[in-house]
């Protein structure tokens, strides 16, 4: 038994605890029991020591104590809480141990929060705080990321944080600015599902009965939680991910700063229950912000409190992620001088996934998706997420493959909105290959060339699949993991995406910070954005519509402080011609002012990347064949003053 300590009260917040050399200091929330207590614990021994809180350390159901003893913390590394007779760990403990192993399931009252000490040298971090305009998120899943033999790393660091910062010179060559993690918070992995009334064997496996009878009753082995959208320990990193779990703080911390070293910028993904305290959800993100150094928030789940997350100060300067804020409420009528929060919701993908399909009546929908973007806030783009599709299995799939999940192929989403390109799953077919690969390159095209902020999910770059299984949440195997061999054999798919990057970085007018108006501002002849059909200045928006072109004009790119063309100064526009219909078409190429050309830079239907030095010999017409886009660059010295377009 404990002797020789003291207990005196502190404040109530923050909650958690703090270790000092003799003493702990531990705020915690109960839920009104009569017996409170802390229950101290030496790791290595397993000894065990129950301390009770007095009355008078009470504040509503908070405790808040400060335990002195000399050596006290020599003696224990550890603690739980305890209340009427049930042992539990603390929602806001930083570091936990218990679920170390992998996929080892422990029991709530075996979960201690560890009294860590160490102390993370952070001199010279600095946060990137890259405009939404110029990012490129890349979303990842520790575990799954490197997980595999096929990443090339030793078997020590797969699937850690250490193996994802192994990674860091090829996210850095790809041209990544923003790295999205699923959930690394501690939690629980195994999944326990139960129905209603049905007995449990006695090792642990779930049992169900079929109509009432247990003579029929069938075991179901527990599933594995590879992506974390459950509840948890929220400000605690998860150690299964560590190389060496008692350091996952710091193996955590030293990812994030060699990311910003290199210029990228940490986005964590944050999944709460809706009945989850909503004073919590606040607490866990200001710890991230401020002890990981985070740069960005995406929140998941029902029933946020977005106004005290939005109007938190010390959250004032981080990107939050959300699908859909009240703008108008969190900032009047005066936009931001730093965008920070972002919306970020399916309606890209599905109108973008449509048009590619070949559907009817999505043209104009496309083109709203295409073109969003505001003053305000971000919009993030994708074609694909962690839970659908691989672009690979988009363009080889029509039907979902997830019968592995042992739920008979009901989860995942129906709507899926894709083409296998004439044959189901994998082939060898060089026609249906050939098809396939100019279709992940032209939804490529469609997310890069779009206003918003693009995300593509880790493996996607070169085609990796999941065998057309569109929700393995619960396959921690090759299914569930990036597949690195694809990285050889799509070399093309990489440089197209890489090439894709450099253009929209290089010219600003491809993913301008300001909404294009549709209109001739500036006087100068052309409008800043202007829509075309197989008619130069005549787009066919009907309903049985699959082909439209896209003048981007270069004097309303940020970088150019022209009103008006300039005689002998050279411009840029660019024209992409977009043909998702299945037979080829010729696109009839706006006029350029006198002295410009156009050139002929990239086209999905062969490799994708064109080493044009020439100008078109056509300069009137260009034909897209069936399934296929174009990127044309008019440039040139202009030669006279005077503009005439294909509308007068």
């Amino acid at each position: 038994m404990l002797k020789n300590y003291t207990i005196t009260q502190i404040r109530p917040y923050p909650l958690g605890s703090r270790t000092f050399k003799d003493s702990i200091e531990i705020s915690a929330e109960f839920t009104g029991g009569s017996k409170c207590g802390i229950n101290l614990r030496n790791s290595k021994t397993g000894k065990t020591e129950l301390i009770m809180f007095p009355e008078e350390c009470k504040n509503g159901y908070i405790y808040s104590a400060r335990i002195e003893m000399q050596g006290l913390t020599d003696k224990y590394d550890s603690y739980n809480l305890y209340e009427d007779g049930t042992y539990f760990c603390d929602q806001h403990a930083n570091d936990i141990t218990g679920y170390e192993v992998w996929g080892k399931d422990t029991d709530s009252d075996q979960v201690y929060e560890s009294l860590n000490t160490d102390e993370f040298d952070w001199s010279g971090d600095h946060k990137p705080h890259i405009d939404f305009a110029d990012s490129f998120i890349y979303l990842i899943n520790v575990r799954s990321f490197t997980k595999s033999p096929t990443s090339g790393l030793s078997a020590d660091i797969r699937g850690t944080y250490e193996g994802v910062a192994a990674k860091i010179p090829y996210l850095k060559d790809l041209g990544v600015t923003a790295v999205e993690f699923m959930p690394v918070y501690e939690m629980n992995v195994v999944q326990k599902a139960r129905l209603s009334g049905t007995p449990k064997n006695a090792d642990d496996t779930i049992v169900f009965s079929h109509n009432g009878h247990l003579s029929d009753r069938k075991k179901i082995k527990p599933k594995i939680n590879l992506w974390g959208f459950e509840n948890a320990y929220y400000m605690a990193p998860r150690r299964a991910y560590a190389k060496e779990p008692e350091n996952a703080v710091n193996e955590l911390k030293n990812l994030i700063k060699k990311l910003h070293q290199n210029g990228i910028e940490v986005i964590m993904q944050f999944y709460f229950d809706p009945d989850i305290n909503r004073n919590l959800i606040t607490e866990a993100l200001r710890h991230w912000v401020y002890e990981y150094h985070i740069d960005g928030i995406h929140l998941k789940g029902d029933n946020m409190p977005l106004d005290q997350i939005t109007g938190d100060p010390l959250l004032k300067d981080t990107k939050i992620f959300y699908y859909g804020f009240d703008y108008g409420r969190i900032y009047g009528r005066k936009a931001p001088a730093f965008r920070t929060l972002s919306d970020y919701n399916d309606c890209f993908m599905y109108n973008c996934r449509r048009l590619l399909k070949g559907e009817d009546n999505t043209l104009s929908d496309f083109l709203g998706s295409m073109l969003c973007n505001t003053e305000d806030h971000g919009v993030v783009n994708y074609i694909c997420n962690y839970d659908g599709f691989r672009l690979n299995d988009l363009v080889s799939y029509e039907h979902k493959r997830n019968e592995d999940n042992g739920e008979n192929n009901t989860d995942g989403n129906d709507y899926n909105v894709s083409w296998n390109c004439g044959m189901e799953g994998k082939t060898r077919k060089k026609n249906i290959l050939d098809i396939r690969n100019r279709q992940m390159k032209n939804a490529l095209t469609m997310l890069f060339m779009s206003q918003g902020t693009p995300m593509i999910y880790s493996g996607d770059e070169f085609a990796d699949t999941q065998d057309g299984n569109n929700n393995p949440y619960c396959q921690d195997n090759q299914t569930g993991w990036v597949n690195w061999k694809y990285l050889d054999k799509n070399t093309e798919l990489i440089d197209y995406i890489k090439f894709l990057l450099e253009l929209r970085k290089n010219h600003k007018i491809l993913h301008n910070r300001k909404p294009f108006k549709l209109m001739d501002y500036k006087a100068c002849g052309y409008p800043d954005l202007s829509y075309h059909g197989i008619d130069a200045w005549r787009p066919d928006l009907s309903n049985y519509s699959h082909t439209i072109g896209m003048l981007f004009n270069g004097i309303y790119d940020e970088k150019c402080s022209d009103d008006h063309f300039v005689v002998g100064k050279e411009y840029e526009f660019y024209y992409i011609a977009y043909n998702m219909h299945w037979t080829p078409v010729s696109f009839a190429l706006p006029t350029l002012p006198d002295g410009m050309e156009w050139y002929l830079v990239a086209d999905t239907y062969d490799t994708g990347v064109v080493d044009e030095t020439q100008p078109l010999e056509n300069q009137l017409e260009t034909e897209c064949i069936e399934r296929s886009i174009k990127i044309l660059i008019g440039k040139g010295k202009i030669k006279a003053k005077k503009v005439k377009t294909d509308e007068e």
